[in-house]
Formats: C-alpha cells, sequence, structure tokens
C-alpha cells in the first residue's frame, strides 16, 4: 500500500514520495522512491553422478554419430526422384492425351483408304481403330491378312502358324469365309482342309493375340447366324462367336476318324495329258450363306472335219437290162 503525508505547504495528504503537490503545485521536498530490487533467476545446479554422466552420454551421441545425417539425405532423396518419376509420368499421359484424337483420326482415315483398295478385289472382314489394334483384316484370293495402320504394311496371318491342328489347303480353295463375332473379340473362319474341297474346318482366331482354336470340321454352313456342320453322321451348331450351341464337343468331333485328304498319285505324262480328258470336275460352289461342293458339268469336246479331207461317196453298181 503506498505510503500518505501531509503537504507541508496546504495541509492536504499526498504521496509520500511525490515532488510536487499537486493540489497546491508546490514543491514538498519528500525523499524520491527506493529504486525496485531486481532477483536474479535461479540457475539450475549443476548434474551429479548418474544424471551427469547421461547427460554426457547423449550430447556424445548427437555430436558424434552420423547415422542420422545419413538416413535423412537418403529419404530426402528418394522423395526427390519419386517426385521427379511423378512429374514425368503425368507429363507423358498429358503428352499421349493431346495427340490421341489426332492419331486416332489419322489411323481411321488409313484403314479406310486400304478398305477400299481391298474391296477392289477382296472382302474386308473388320476394322479396328483403337490404338491396341490399329488395324484391317480382309480376305483376298483365299488368304487371310491384316494391314497394320501405324507401319502402314500387311502380312498374311497363317493360321497353322498359330495352331497346327488348323489346317487350310491353300492350293485348292484356301479361306472359304470370315465373320467377325458381335463382341469383335473373335474371327470366324471357314477353309478347305484338302485338295478335294471335301472337308472344312471350323476356326476361331482371337482379334487381339491372333490365337487360333479348332472348333469343327466336316460340311459348314453358315445361315441364320448360325454355323452347322456336318460330318459322318453328327450334326453341331454353333453361334457367331464359334460357341457350341447343340451337337458334339470340340473334343468328341476330333475322336472321330479323319478323312485322308484327296490327293493325285498318277504321274502325269505327255500322253496321258493327251488320252485322259475328263469328262467333269469337282469345284467348290461358294454362296454368301453356305459353303457345298457341286459338280460342274464339262462340254463335249467339238469334232472338226479337215477342209483337205474330201468323204467317200458310195457308188451303186449299174444293172444291165
Amino acid at each position: 500500500m503506498a505510503k500518505i503525508s501531509e503537504c507541508p505547504s496546504c495541509g492536504k495528504m499526498i504521496y509520500s514520495h511525490a515532488a510536487m503537490c499537486p493540489y497546491c503545485k508546490k514543491k514538498t521536498g519528500f525523499p524520491p522512491a527506493p529504486a525496485p530490487v531486481v532477483q536474479p533467476n535461479p540457475q539450475p545446479a549443476p548434474a551429479r553422478g548418474k544424471e551427469a554422466k547421461t547427460v554426457k552420454s547423449f550430447v556424445r551421441e548427437r555430436k558424434y554419430k552420423p547415422a542420422t545425417y545419413v538416413k535423412a539425405a537418403i529419404i530426402a532423396l528418394l522423395a526427390i526422384a519419386v517426385l521427379i518419376l511423378y512429374i514425368n509420368v503425368q507429363m507423358m499421359n498429358r503428352r499421349q492425351l493431346s495427340l490421341g484424337s489426332t492419331f486416332d483420326h489419322t489411323t481411321r482415315e488409313v484403314i479406310d483408304s486400304m478398305a477400299n483398295e481391298v474391296l477392289q478385289t477382296g472382302i474386308v472382314v473388320a476394322k479396328f481403330y483403337e490404338r491396341d489394334r490399329h488395324s484391317l483384316i480382309y480376305l483376298e484370293e483365299g488368304r487371310i491378312y491384316e494391314f497394320d495402320a501405324y507401319t502402314r504394311d500387311s502380312k498374311e496371318l497363317k493360321l497353322e502358324d498359330h495352331n497346327s491342328a488348323a489346317v487350310v489347303d491353300y492350293t485348292g480353295s484356301g479361306i472359304l469365309q470370315a465373320n467377325i463375332s458381335p463382341d469383335e473379340s473373335f474371327i470366324v473362319i471357314m477353309a478347305s482342309r484338302n485338295t478335294g474341297n471335301t472337308e472344312c474346318g471350323l476356326y476361331r482366331m482371337d482379334t487381339k493375340s491372333k490365337a487360333v482354336t479348332v472348333i469343327d470340321r466336316g460340311k459348314v454352313i453358315f445361315e441364320n447366324n448360325e454355323y452347322r456342320v456336318e460330318s459322318g453322321g453328327r450334326v453341331a451348331r454353333y453361334d457367331m462367336e464359334g460357341t457350341k450351341l447343340a451337337g458334339l464337343t470340340i473334343e468328341e468331333a476330333e475322336a472321330l476318324p479323319k478323312p485322308k485328304p484327296v490327293t493325285e498319285t498318277k504321274e502325269e505324262t505327255k500322253e496321258s495329258k493327251e488320252e485322259d480328258k475328263p469328262t467333269e470336275s469337282m469345284v467348290e460352289h461358294l454362296q454368301p450363306d453356305q459353303v457345298d461342293i457341286v459338280k460342274k458339268a464339262v462340254a463335249p469336246t467339238e469334232i472338226k472335219i479337215s477342209p483337205n479331207v474330201v468323204p467317200e461317196v458310195p457308188t451303186v453298181p449299174v444293172q444291165n437290162k
């Protein structure tokens, strides 16, 4: 509590250390207030014994052990590497997205242009404009081809290279027909298996991996979006994807005795060519919806008479009267 004293001039009670009276404005002559005493902060006592030893060992570890700094540096480098990789991936994705529309548009134009050329001599089976396939599948002269829109090159797709059981006789009619499945995952192929065209094969090719599967063999008819296979008194039906609808399984069909291929064993010579004149031949008759074999009659050879040969006229004897 502040001390109060009487002003020597006006007699009013004022602060004991006031140098001037606030009422009469005269000097009081009171002594000034003493300066406050500042207490120093207490210092912690120095550690002794086990406590001092623990502190020294902690300081020594922090000062001389570099493993912590090495770990921190490794973590920092890994973080920088991950960040750089992430940035590169994002930039690559953006570059592909920016070029995607133009590239796909160019691919479509290339495939459509090639399809127009193929239609003059062959049959277009399928067009793939997407990035992972970018190709045109077409038939030409009994063979199936794939045109790559990136390389601008065509190559033949030989079924035997992807499955040795997928026999195709290219000396005869070769591949007769190929249809794309509704989901564009497979191409179902009808092909001749022997030189006489007496047996056909029904095969399925994956449009991405080009893997070939043997579905069935025999006389194949395609109608009403279904494949009908007749062989050895059995009948089987398959849909547009080559999935069995009715009849024997693929294993049962392959287990049947396979007919021997029709081959020519007689050697041709000049004399045999002149003497052997065929009167009729077997040709394969392909319609839009079925494959069958019919006989085609050969016109008889025309007989010509040489103008230098005079026909002999029989003479009649004259009787004497």
